[in-house]
Order: structure tokens, then sequence, then C-alpha cells
């Protein structure tokens, strides 16, 4: 009898599996966006990727996806006059999301990403939550979609609001 050897995925945070490449995302009618709710053949790769930003957070957070907001991001060549050339030069994205937490709460999300040669920064993927950075928001590549919606419930759990405190048998001043 032959043992197969098991076969060790790889514990590196930021890899890709192929079912990151499978996965198509649908966003219902109660989302407020700006890109098609549904993936058609032939249609921009990113769109799905905003479309999953806001479905993998969701979900990590089991909360209630509010709205989306893709912007591409241009530019223009360093020779080229502002004033005569608008900008055409595709940069990278951005991509806002906003969701309801299960406490009521909005959580504001922003996945920012420059491409090299014509970013300012190179190629460069930044991550906030409500306004504020996380730990691992800051990267040359973005992570898998799971692992990213990973990073913003462990950064939310660590910069929850505290409770507010109510004492229990403390008789009212007079």
């Amino acid at each position: 009898m032959a043992i197969t050897p098991i076969h060790r995925r790889s514990l590196h945070p930021r890899m890709f599996s192929m079912a990151d490449y499978r996965r198509s995302y649908v966003l219902y009618d109660g989302v407020d966006c700006n890109i098609p709710r549904w993936g058609r053949e032939g249609e921009f790769g990113v769109w799905n990727y905003a479309r999953g930003v806001l479905v993998e957070i969701s979900r990590a957070l089991h909360g209630t996806p509010v709205s989306l907001y893709y912007r591409e991001l241009v530019t223009r060549q360093p020779h080229e006059d502002p004033a005569l050339v608008p900008a055409h030069l595709p940069v990278g994205h951005e991509i806002t999301i906003v969701i309801r937490d299960p406490d009521g709460e909005l959580v504001t999300v922003v996945d920012h990403r420059e491409t090299w040669p014509y970013g300012a920064r190179g190629d460069v993927w930044e991550l906030t939550v409500n306004g504020i950075r996380p730990e691992d928001g800051h990267a040359t590549f973005p992570p898998s979609l799971p692992w990213m919606a990973n990073i913003v419930r462990w950064h939310l759990h660590q910069h929850r609001p505290l409770a507010l405190v109510i004492p229990i048998g403390r008789a009212k001043p007079a």
C-alpha cells in the first residue's frame, strides 16, 4: 500500500490560490455602486476585483454592503502640457466601499493601487479602514481578497471603541 504524501499548502499570507482567480462576485440591487453588479465576459477584471473587495470584507465582518465606488487613476506623460492634454495613462485604481457592521456602525475601506511606470510611487498597494492604515495595509502588491478581508477584520478588532462602563450597585448621588 502506497501512502501519498500530503502536499502542504503555502503558509505565506499573500499567496494566491487558483480559487482566487475563479471567483465571480455579484452585488444585489440594494448596493449603491458605479460599476456593473454582474460580471460579463470581456469586462474589465478590476471590476470583478472591486466587487470582490466588497463581498469578501462584508463576509468577514458579518456586515451588510452599502456602497462601492470605483475610480480609475490616470495621469499624463511628464512632457505633456496639462492645459492641452488630458490625463489618459492608467496608473491604478481606488476602490472605496462602505459596509454596515452588525452593530449598525458604518465601516469605510479604501483599496488604493498604483502601478509602475506611471504611478508616482511605483508599484504600491495601500489599504485604509475608517481613515487609518492597518499594520499590514501597505505592500508592493495586494494580498488575496480573503486575506485582505482578514486584515480589515483584525484591524477593527484591535481598534474597536471601548464600551461604556456602567457601575453596578452604585447609589445615585443626591
